[in-house]
């Protein structure tokens, strides 16, 4: 049988002990490595013990034979240290050393696999952020935790990245879940990647900032326009046309009458001053958001009266609403059924969430629907 050299130079060079500990795991598995290669590793294992009496030399080659593997393991092992251990334990046989610098920083690898851990578990990826960043990251906490011992199976790795992902990848984990999907870790990464893109095209709103210089006016006051003075409501201007009112075949949303609209309504005036009226009774939208596929995507419209969801999933502290305390119509005039109302936090991907006031729940409807008009009502400030 070829005898086996031991060259700890290669091996243990750049991988040193170093006098604070902080890589000692690390260099025990390297150790290890090196030894059982050299068929060697027995030396950790138990210490020398004494010489045997001279009286059989069988027995005196294989106590020999075992001391000399025990001194070249030390030197080895006292090699691989850094100066301040050196010369703290060059006078410790191999298996002795061994057992004492486990004792010594055995409670540092603890240490370090609490910290590794921790990240782990409560590492998440931010929104807008480079799925392939996160990848790295979690990849690179999961390996750190197998080489300090930690073993966790593929399906709670899975499981963890997967409750790790923020709320714009929530379809991707339903799916994923649903389905049953068997995959490796690998693949998960190279699903979350292709994902991204995917999600990234759904996921396109309009960013708008919370401002503190919007303020809403106080009375009704005159003001200038390009240095020409604009009367106050309800007092008509000197050389300007009045806007057209309804046509004759207008009808009235609220009364269902003919020739005005709802908010010059009689009935409508009469009730809002007694105190009757159901707040927004009709809300209009176009076709379009009724005839494409369903999706999670959200349209910003300036126009929109309301704010619009077609899924409960995200609707918090919903009101159920009674038949037609609320109506919705298409440009044909036909209703749509509201179901809820609520408010509903959009996250932008700049991480900035939106409170939707007032969010309106219509499932027939195929997108989700920003209304700028309520997000000015509401304090936001917005440009394109």
């Amino acid at each position: 049988m070829a005898h086996v050299v031991l060259n700890c130079n290669a091996f243990l060079e750049k991988t040193k002990l170093k006098d604070d500990g902080s890589n000692y795991t690390d260099w025990v598995r390297n150790l290890r490595i090196i030894l059982i290669a050299a068929k060697k590793d027995y030396v950790l294992e138990a210490p020398l013990g004494e010489a045997p009496i001279p009286e059989n030399q069988d027995v005196m080659n294989a106590w020999q034979q075992r001391a000399d593997d025990y001194s070249l393991v030390q030197c080895g092992m006292l090699y691989s240290l850094e100066p301040g251990l050196q010369k703290r334990f060059e006078k410790h046989g191999a298996y002795e050393m061994f057992e004492e610098l486990k004792m010594v920083f055995q409670a540092h690898a603890r240490v370090e696999r609490y910290e590794v851990s921790d990240k782990f578990f409560s590492c998440k990826m931010e929104e807008n952020s480079s799925v392939s960043e996160h990848i790295l990251r979690m990849s690179g906490l999961h390996n750190r935790l197998s080489q300090l011992g930690v073993n966790l199976p593929d399906d709670a790795v899975i499981d963890r990245i997967l409750q790790s992902l923020p709320p714009s990848y929530k379809s991707f984990v339903m799916n994923f879940n649903m389905q049953g999907m068997e995959k490796t870790i690998p693949e998960v990464y190279s699903r979350l990647k292709s994902a991204e893109v995917e999600i990234r095209k759904e996921h396109q709103v309009l960013m708008v900032n919370k401002t503190t210089k919007f303020k809403k006016g106080k009375g009704k006051k005159n003001f200038k326009k390009d240095g020409k003075g604009v009367a106050a409501p309800g007092k008509p201007v000197t050389g300007k046309k009045s806007k057209n009112g309804p046509k004759p075949e207008t009808e009235c949303f609220y009364c269902k009458g003919s020739g005005h609209w709802k908010r010059n309504c009689p009935k409508y005036l009469a009730d809002k001053k007694a105190g009757n009226t159901k707040g927004i009774c009709d809300i209009h939208v176009i076709d379009v958001y009724l005839t494409s596929t369903r999706s999670s995507s959200w349209v910003f419209d300036t126009g929109a009266v309301a704010h619009i969801c077609n899924s409960k999933q995200e609707l918090w502290n919903k009101r159920r609403l009674a038949k037609d305390e609320v109506t919705m119509r298409v440009g044909n005039g036909s209703k749509v059924d509201v179901i809820a109302v609520g408010t509903l936090p959009l996250h932008l991907p700049t991480g900035l969430v939106l409170n939707l006031n007032n969010c309106y729940l219509v499932p027939a409807l195929s997108m989700n629907i920003v209304s700028g008009s309520r997000l000015i009502r509401d304090g936001y400030s917005f440009e394109s």
